[in-house]
């Protein structure tokens, strides 16, 4: 079971899925809130949001609204039931669509866009390319993947950070 590491929720159990996903360890999420500390009244997009877990970590640390976004109906719903832990606030909104069709369709920018797509999903090119659209000047990308996946996120951003937990790679652009 994940839980939200700390902030003003610090210490709730999200539950799990009982599904397709895999969820963001507590190990992966301490790294990226260790290397991304200020979120306070930051904009977040949680695109592959899975279970929730980062978004509703970033809410804990102080963002004022995350976007949480996945396409799947039980992920959806999971997320619901995770959000009603913290009593379903109306800054953090949840979306069922592609993640690629929400940073088309958004005309927000955000301080912070976090992509944990399924290991086996196929990114497109064009997608690194409509984050860098939809982040701010000063935004952070954070980007969760498989060590072995072959795409490319050659895009006009700095990486800050590069870490690997097992299976699991962890980039860090701004």
């Amino acid at each position: 079971m994940t839980r939200i590491i700390s902030g003003r929720f610090g210490g709730i159990r999200l539950d799990s899925p009982k599904h397709h996903l895999r969820p963001t360890t507590d190990r992966v999420k301490e790294y990226i809130f260790n290397v991304c500390r200020d979120f306070s009244d930051a904009s977040v997009a949680d695109l592959f949001s899975g279970t929730g877990g980062l978004g509703l970590e970033s809410f804990s640390r102080g963002a004022t609204l995350v976007h949480a976004v996945d396409d799947n109906y039980k992920s959806y719903m999971l997320i619901k039931k995770n959000l009603e832990k913290i009593s379903s606030p109306e800054e953090f909104l949840l979306f069922q669509m592609k993640s690629e069709n929400f940073l088309k369709k958004t005309k927000l920018k955000y301080d912070y866009i976090i992509a944990d797509p399924p290991y086996d999903y196929i990114l497109e090119d064009s997608f690194f390319k409509d984050v860098k659209l939809k982040l701010k000047n000063t935004g952070k990308f954070i980007f969760e993947y498989h060590k072995k996946w072959q795409g490319s996120a050659d895009f006009p951003m700095v990486l800050i950070k590069e870490k690997y937990f097992g299976e699991t790679g962890v980039w860090i652009y701004e």
